[in-house]
């Protein structure tokens, strides 16, 4: 039998297969269905009328009984479906290049609108803004659902302060604080969407949109360790995505802003009663206290615990580096001594390998093996000067906190030569700026002169960073240097061998007596003032704080407030009094001292101290004028870190200890008016003079240097 040809089957199988047409009359549409076959399970052939009901009608002819009435032709009927046009299939290629098309559009879209909202929210803070920020009502929990808040327990206690204490949600997504340039509007995109493989231990979406918003609106420093414009962009990313923020930063930034909501529980203060204020080592106490972990202390563990296993991976290094700054500053705020101490060492001296405590050319002549840092060269100017802000900050954390105790710092100033960071709007913007443009941390002008075009409230902070510490180390290292002859630190005026050990006539200690006097006048004019049209610039204003701190700090051990005439105790007392000058100015104001800074407790609490010292001799030398001036200031003083502790616990712990001193060094009767109301002295002549009438005859320790000044027994003690 001859074969076909393979052009003759081919045609015949176009012209008579049904399945090889897809508009043949023959072929069934979707959904269509012959009834007879349908209905006895027969497969049909989709002729009209089929195969299978010409077969039943021609039997049923042929076997029908005699008088049957049967139908000429078989009965063949199916569904009608509605016409519909057939598309043909789309290859995978048609397919990527559409979905492509389509994320490019999408993306274009969203950054239309984050320019736009940023274009809207830029503006100048308001009036009305800073009376948000000084609300100390219940807050609502504003978009956070309360079904949103309970998908992740939080089992702190239900007294906690932060339930109290926080301000208003409404208007976290649409304001921003005084030191915020970009609100986080826009971070909601994203996290809108139930992420399968979202990180077990972080709360949901949303709730983590109003954490972060927080943080980012009233938190001083969280738009200079992050960019926050790149950061907010990252969390529309999914948690795999590799520009996902790291858990460790996530889970730390929950646990600093619980500070500022009512949405989630925080830890509550110690019963200072039962445990002394000044306690160093708090946990041995909370491990006797049966209650199950506040949510901020569960999101601390978690941003630890997380931390140090990416270190030990050599992971997200840099980002785990963020993180431990953000839990230094959650350890600070809440005055964990040793959690501080260990955690700010650690920061700066993760930053040495990290090759964040220097920048070219100055990194080491000698050669190695070891690159000067282990993490990769920064990609941009936004992410170089990021990774500069976090060196300055954890810099900052851990000699803020070494003003309160005489031990060595981590790292020499020595060992540092780090550009300055760059203005707040230069780093937003993602300028750059040269290093002839810029200062040098080891430059020998560096706290004095200030370059127009390179200063802002931020680069004070940072300068006002390093004086202090600069006093710490000289207080420090006396001893030692004088032991080894440095001609720097001997008074070489002296007549004999102890005015020869009096440090107050060396070079060196004139220098920084010179800085801390000059460093605030040498301020620009448009940064003389940190409070303008009642907004506080937040970090000005503690740059203001610490050239009086440091100068309280240098003389301290050598003042006699009890010798009329004592150069050093004028000194302290003019600081302690230009400290509480600015308490009264940042108080008139309406802005809510809950947001300073946690520094400004501290100083505060110096300033306490040194009016207490003052009372105790007006008390012995019975001065009733001085007595009823010193107590006013001092039950002001007191009264503002009371207030700034019902935010901050660290504050609220200094308010504690200043009540104990006032009971150890003048009496049950002065700590316990405190609480009182009162006024400040009207009397301008009082504020700037030493009390008058004392006499204490007993110099011994006049050259002794008050070594209680940091006594081991109590925490920043003062004689």
């Amino acid at each position: 039998m001859p074969k076909a040809s393979q052009g003759s089957i081919q045609r015949s199988a176009s012209s008579s297969d049904p399945l090889a047409n897809p508009t043949h009359p023959n072929v069934l549409k979707r959904n269509q269905v012959f009834s007879q076959c349908r209905r006895r399970k027969l497969v049909c052939d989709a002729k009209r009328p089929c195969s299978t009901c010409v077969r039943s009608h021609a039997h049923q002819l042929n076997h029908a009984p005699p008088g049957a009435n049967i139908a000429a032709k078989p009965e063949c009927t199916f569904d009608e479906v509605a016409e519909t046009n057939i598309m043909p299939s789309e290859g995978p290629k048609s397919k990527y290049e559409r979905l492509e098309n389509r994320i490019n559009e999408l993306e274009t879209l969203l950054r239309q609108k984050e320019n736009k909202d940023q274009a809207t929210l830029n503006v100048t803070p308001s009036d009305d803004i800073q009376s948000i920020q000084s609300s100390g009502s219940l807050v609502a929990t504003g978009g956070v659902s309360q079904k949103q808040l309970n998908t992740y327990p939080s089992n702190g206690s239900p007294s906690t302060r932060s339930l109290t204490r926080s301000p208003p949600h409404e208007t976290f997504t649409s304001v921003q604080s005084s030191d915020n340039s970009l609100s986080t509007a826009s971070i909601a995109y994203g996290l809108d969407v139930m992420w399968p493989n979202w990180p077990s231990n972080l709360p949901g979406p949303e709730l983590l949109r109003h954490l972060v918003d927080v943080f980012f609106t009233f938190h001083p420093h969280a738009n200079r360790l992050f960019h926050a414009s790149t950061f907010i962009s990252s969390l529309s990313y999914g948690p795999s995505h590799p520009k996902f923020p790291c858990t460790a930063v996530l889970h730390a930034i929950c646990a600093v802003g619980s500070l500022y909501t009512a949405a989630v529980t925080s830890p509550p203060l110690p019963d200072f009663d039962k445990i002394a204020p000044d306690e160093i080592f708090l946990e041995k106490h909370r491990l006797k206290e049966p209650r199950l972990d506040s949510f901020a202390e569960q999101q601390a563990k978690y941003a630890r615990e997380t931390g140090e296993r990416l270190n030990t991976l050599g992971e997200n290094l840099f980002q785990v580096f963020q993180s431990t700054i953000v839990l230094t500053w959650f350890y600070w705020s809440h005055g964990r001594w040793v959690d501080v101490f260990m955690t700010s060492a650690y920061c700066v001296r993760l930053s040495i390998p990290l090759g964040l405590n220097m920048c070219p050319p100055f990194h080491s002549i000698a050669k190695s093996d070891r690159p000067p840092s282990i993490i990769a060269p920064a990609r941009t100017v936004i992410e170089d000067e990021t990774r500069r802000n976090a060196f300055w900050l954890a810099y900052a954390m851990e000699r803020q906190h070494g003003m309160g105790n005489g031990w060595a710092l981590c790292l020499d100033d020595q060992d540092i030569s780090q550009l300055l960071p760059v203005r707040g709007d230069q780093f937003e913007q993602g300028t750059l700026v040269t290093p002839l443009e810029r200062q040098w941390a080891h430059a020998g002008d560096l706290l004095l002169t200030h370059p127009e075009s390179q200063i802002d409230s931020f680069i004070l902070y940072i300068k006002g960073t390093i004086l202090i510490a600069r006093v710490k180390v000289f207080n420090t290292r006396f001893r030692a240097r004088h032991y080894a002859g440095d001609t720097a630190v001997t008074n070489i005026r002296g007549d004999n061998i102890s005015e020869r050990y009096d440090p107050r006539g060396s070079s060196a200690f004139i220098e920084l007596d010179h800085v801390a006097s000059s460093f605030r006048s040498s301020f620009p004019s448009h940064l003389r003032n940190p409070i303008s049209n009642n907004v506080v610039d937040n970090h000005l204003y503690t740059a203001s704080l610490m050239p009086h701190v440091a100068t309280i700090v240098l003389h301290d051990p050598h003042a006699e407030v009890r010798q009329s005439g004592c150069i050093s105790a004028l000194k302290i007392l003019t600081a302690a009094r230009a400290i509480l000058d600015m308490i009264y100015n940042v108080w008139s104001t309406s802005y809510d001292i809950t947001l300073l800074d946690s520094f400004c407790s501290l100083a505060w609490f110096t300033a306490g101290r040194v009016l207490v010292r003052f009372l105790q001799a007006a008390i012995d030398a019975e001065g009733q004028d001085q007595i009823a001036t010193l107590r006013a200031e001092l039950e002001f003083v007191h009264s503002a870190i009371v207030k700034l502790g019902q935010r901050i616990p660290l504050a609220y712990r200094f308010s504690k200890m200043l009540e104990d001193l006032v009971t150890k060094r003048c009496g049950e009767s002065y700590s316990s008016s405190l609480r009182a109301v009162f006024s400040r002295s009207a009397d301008p002549a009082s504020l700037q003079s030493l009390p008058q009438g004392y006499t204490y005859n007993d110099l011994t320790g006049q050259i002794g240097f008050q070594e209680n000044l940091h006594d081991t027994e109590s925490f920043l003690s003062m004689e």
